[in-house]
This record gives structure tokens, C-alpha cells and sequence, in this order.
């Protein structure tokens, strides 16, 4: 559902979130058309300026938050897999029912196929991007996990105040479970992508049922022979 350019504008000024906790930026503009259409969103991360797509875009009670650009992207990529499955199913379905022509059936089917392949090219460039991003991450935690060793060391060794330890220590607490549950979305999104990529659709083309005129008449059995069959005979021998 998106968002209506009232609510966005109010954002105007403010801090917004990732979907991850971290914060991602200050709300700058909003672009709207003249029907109230809102077409992106002026976003500021320090220097640095981006127009974020509407699609990119949740609420979340009172905070705006801003989706990972992979996240967006897979979202759309299952939404309109599982559209085009169920496409293919229905068309199965009246297919198999002789509902429809088979010219018209094997039009549809080729439509659909073209748009299935289409959508698993851009499956493929999201799943390696996805790997890229986890990679990325695990360097992160790593350099985290290091960072908290090395500080807890020296506040033990007393060469860093208590306050100081305590603000820094929140912070790389912070930062590792937001990489975390990025880490743990990525890998859910990848099993997401992999099991929509695993299933097939086995379209059948419905039964043909001959009619009577083009039936061939069933080769009558060879009639059985009259002659009776000898009847075995055993002699014993009882001398």
C-alpha cells in the first residue's frame, strides 16, 4: 500500500530509519504530481542527495522507514513470480478442461513463458547481488567483533574512562544487530528466491478424447479352438 504524499510531506525535516534500525537520512522533499501522485522522495545522508522511490518506502506506526533497495526489488520479483504462476495454473486449468483453443492456449503459454524468463534474469542479478551484500556484512561483524574485543580490553585495563566504554560499546552493540537481522533477512530472501526458482510448472495439455468416427474398431479375438486338449495320463507301475 503506498504511502499519501499528506503523510510523506509531514516527514518533511525528519529523521528516517532502515528497515534495520540504523539511521538512513532527513526527509528533504517530496515530488508529487498535480493529482497528488507521489513520484519520490528527497532524502539527505550527510553530503550526499537521493530520490527515493515510493515502492522503497513504509510506515511503521509513527516512523518512516526506507526498505533496502535489494529488499524493494525482491519483493517485486516474488509478487509478480507467483502472479505469473497462478496465470499458468488457471490457463492449465482451462486448458485441460477444453475451454479454450489450442491456438489460443499455446499463444498464451509462449506470453507467459517469455515474462517467466524475463523475471529469472533479474532473479539471477538479485541472487548475486543478495551473496555480494551477505559477504559484505560478515566483513562487518567481523570488524565489530574485533572493535569490542579491543575495547573491552583496554577499559579493563583501565585506559579508557567508564562513560566513553559505555557509549562506544552501546554503539557496536547497535550496529551488530542491525547487521544481523540484515544478515538473516538476506538469507530468508535468498531461500525465498530458490525455492520460487526450484518450482516448475508442468503445464498438460488435456486428454484427447477420440471420437467414435475416427476410433478403430478393437481386432476381435482369435475364437478358441473346439478341439479338446488331451488329458494327461500317468501310468504307475505297480509290480
Amino acid at each position: 500500500m503506498s504511502i499519501s504524499s499528506e503523510i510523506l510531506t509531514k516527514a518533511i525535516g525528519h529523521k528516517i530509519k532502515d528497515l534495520y534500525g540504523r539511521d538512513f537520512g532527513f526527509v528533504i522533499h517530496v515530488y508529487t504530481e498535480i493529482d497528488g501522485t507521489v513520484t519520490g522522495v528527497e532524502v539527505s545522508q550527510g553530503n550526499k542527495f537521493s530520490t527515493i522511490e515510493p515502492s522503497m518506502l513504509k510506515m511503521e506506526g509513527d516512523t518512516l522507514i526506507v526498505l533496502p533497495d535489494w529488499k524493494a526489488e525482491a519483493l517485486r520479483l516474488l509478487t509478480l513470480i507467483e502472479k505469473i504462476r497462478k496465470r499458468q495454473k488457471a490457463l492449465e486449468e482451462l486448458f485441460n478442461k477444453q475451454e479454450i483453443p489450442k491456438s489460443s492456449y499455446d499463444d498464451m503459454k509462449r506470453k507467459l513463458d517469455s515474462e517467466l524468463l524475463k523475471l529469472r534474469e533479474d532473479q539471477s542479478k538479485l541472487k548475486a547481488k543478495l551473496k555480494t551484500r551477505l559477504n559484505d556484512i560478515e566483513d562487518q561483524l567481523a570488524q565489530l567483533d574485533k572493535a569490542s574485543i579491543s575495547l573491552k580490553m583496554s577499559y579493563i585495563a583501565s585506559e579508557i574512562p567508564e562513560g566513553s566504554y559505555k557509549s562506544s560499546i552501546e554503539i557496536l552493540r547497535q550496529a551488530k544487530d542491525s547487521y544481523t537481522l540484515e544478515r538473516d533477512d538476506i538469507k530468508k530472501t535468498l531461500d525465498k528466491l530458490d525455492s520460487a526458482d526450484k518450482e516448475s510448472m508442468d503445464i498438460k495439455s488435456p486428454t484427447t478424447i477420440a471420437s467414435p468416427s475416427t476410433s478403430q474398431p478393437s481386432s476381435p479375438e482369435p475364437p478358441k479352438s473346439e478341439i479338446p486338449l488331451p488329458i494327461p495320463v500317468k501310468v504307475i507301475n505297480t509290480l
